[in-house]
């Protein structure tokens, strides 16, 4: 406990006095995972900041706790669904189990995996190691423990712990004044309730959450915000400087609106979102003229069908999905110039997965928390927090028709080959064998379907532990290589959970993440391990090479 409260406090040093580098700070039980940018400041510089700070942790203050009671059911099995299990493995019996677990305090002593996610402490009686394999699914409100800790799941997601019953409360609550229910410092009890009271619970709790929430229009925009009626096809994009409409038509597998994602959220589980393929995005974007933060969509396997409104130039890369203009073939990877009533589809992707599209000004739904990206599970930003669907209106900003430019042959990515994917071994390859480790860099590994802008899932060379999975929760970098107890490894992505239990052996280089995130189902991969300085000088290098792979007309 004090080693967590020091944690807390340093990130709350760091956070005021502004370090030079630093973008965002991930708390955990006894670590705190600082991200930087090596362009701005060295590692050894922003260690010795880090170390002059942390000698003033001890007199920090931070804000007082509060005590908060949450109702959970642990007598259905539907909800409970790993307490006889877990019983079993203790050697207790599954009412010792609860009464262990619902007779105590637990102190949160951060948030984080998913937004609103809180880590709490654990009996000792109660500490179990966590599953080998975690489920593609845990649901919202499950209450569950493994290690040394105990958590409560605040969004539908992945998971390796033993959940042993359910609250109905909403913990994360995206349109709620307070999205987030449980803050660090707290101290939460449980409250044993029937099924009965959890059904009537959560019934209230849900209505309560749908009054607070805006009502959202077809076009992502709260009521008020813009007139009911829709405007497509109607005379508000004739002016000079009118948004620009696109209507959907059928709207793809999967297809979310992005922007370069929304930093600085991860202390409250909260991910970036973004691309996956941050290459083509931009390459996409400058195409049309516009800014690489710009707003486009992020098209998965299958593309969309839209009709435009108004004149406007868009651009498609990434994976090589079909597309028509109007029925016509038409080339992607350069500047395609659109009149009033164009219909573009984009097809299957024959190599690829994840194809983009921007639009010259770029798409204008609302800012949240800074971004306009889509984040699915945790229901933020984009549409409504959502995929698009058929009869969505997205609204553009509006901009002058740009030159027409394209991408060079030479700088256009073959999807179809085999993938070396660079990685950065750590930060806990020590908890490996060396030939578990050889195991990683000499292999090939295999594209899971359950993959997705979470995490990658791979199959191959088992990677053997040394002592054990289990690590106490930490940050999770952008790329961090799990290795749950089956040996095999997830590379974690945009989306990713900002903590986590399971040992990370490696972590991909940032520029080769949109790489990894083309790889189709059942196609494989290999991985060559850089130094870090080796790393650095290739990040260097990444912006200088997208400057150079466009061309004039």
């Amino acid at each position: 406990m004090e080693l967590n409260t020091r944690v807390r406090a340093l990130e709350y040093l760091i956070q005021q006095k502004g370090l030079t580098g630093i973008t965002e700070t991930t708390p955990a039980f006894c670590a705190l995972l600082v991200y930087y940018d090596p362009a701005v400041t060295t590692y050894d510089a922003l260690c010795a900041a880090i170390a002059d700070v942390a000698a003033q942790a001890d007199t920090a203050v931070l804000p007082p706790s509060r005590t908060v009671e949450l109702p959970c059911c642990y007598d259905d099995p539907t909800l409970g669904f790993d307490l006889e299990a877990a019983a079993k493995r203790l050697g207790l019996s599954a009412d010792e189990v609860v009464r262990l677990h619902a007779g105590a305090e637990h102190l949160v002593y951060f948030i984080g995996f998913t937004p609103g996610l809180p880590y709490m402490g654990l009996p000792e009686k109660l500490r179990i190691p966590r599953l080998e394999t975690p489920r593609t699914k845990v649901p919202a409100g499950s209450v569950g423990i493994g290690g040394i800790q105990c958590c409560i799941y605040s969004v539908d997601s992945p998971g390796g712990y033993w959940i042993l019953g359910r609250t109905p409360l909403r913990l994360y609550d995206p349109g709620a004044p307070e999205p987030i229910l449980l803050k660090p410092g707290d101290r939460v009890r449980f409250k044993r309730i029937d099924r009965r009271e959890f059904d009537e619970i959560e019934s209230r709790d849900s209505h309560r959450a749908i009054d607070q929430s805006p009502t959202v229009n077809a076009a992502g925009h709260a009521e008020g915000e813009r007139g009911g009626r829709s405007p497509f096809h109607s005379n508000d994009c004739d002016s000079p400087g009118a948004r620009a409409l696109l209507k959907i038509l059928e709207p793809g597998a999967q297809t979310t609106v992005q922007d370069l994602g929304r930093p600085g959220q991860l202390r409250y589980g909260i991910p970036p979102s973004g691309p996956i393929d941050r290459a083509s995005f931009i390459l996409a974007n400058r195409l049309v003229g516009n800014a690489d933060t710009a707003a486009g969509l992020e098209c998965t396997v299958l593309g969309p069908r839209f009709e435009v409104a108004a004149p406007c130039a868009i651009a498609i890369t990434g994976a090589d999905m079909p597309l028509t203009i109007n029925g016509a073939e038409a080339p992607a990877w350069r500047t395609l110039v659109l009149a009033a009533g164009d219909v573009v589809k984009l097809g299957a992707a024959r190599s690829g997965v994840r194809a983009y599209v921007a639009f010259s000004g770029g798409i204008d739904v609302p800012l949240v928390l800074g971004s306009r990206s889509t984040y699915l599970r945790g229901r933020l930003g984009g549409m409504d927090g959502r995929a698009l669907k058929k009869d969505d209106v997205v609204t553009l900003l509006p901009a002058a028709m740009p030159a027409r430019r394209r991408v060079k042959p030479c700088a256009v990515p073959d999807l179809t080959s085999l993938p070396t994917i660079r990685i950065v071994l750590g930060p806990e390859a020590d908890r490996f064998t060396e030939e578990g480790v050889a195991a990683l860099l000499g292999g090939e590994y295999e594209m899971l379907p359950q993959s997705d802008r979470m995490g990658a899932r791979l199959r191959g060379p088992r990677i053997a532990h040394r002592r054990g999975h289990d690590i106490v929760s930490d940050g999770i970098a952008l790329g961090s290589i799990q290795v749950p107890g089956d040996g095999q490894p997830i590379a974690l992505l945009v989306d990713r959970q900002s903590t986590g239990g399971y040992t990370k052996v490696a972590t991909v280089c940032s520029f080769d993440i949109g790489r990894l995130g083309q790889v189709k189902p059942g196609q494989r991969l290999r991985f060559r391990a850089l130094t870090l300085a080796d790393a650095h000088r290739s990040l260097g290098a990444w912006p200088a090479s997208l400057a150079d792979a466009l061309a004039a007309e």
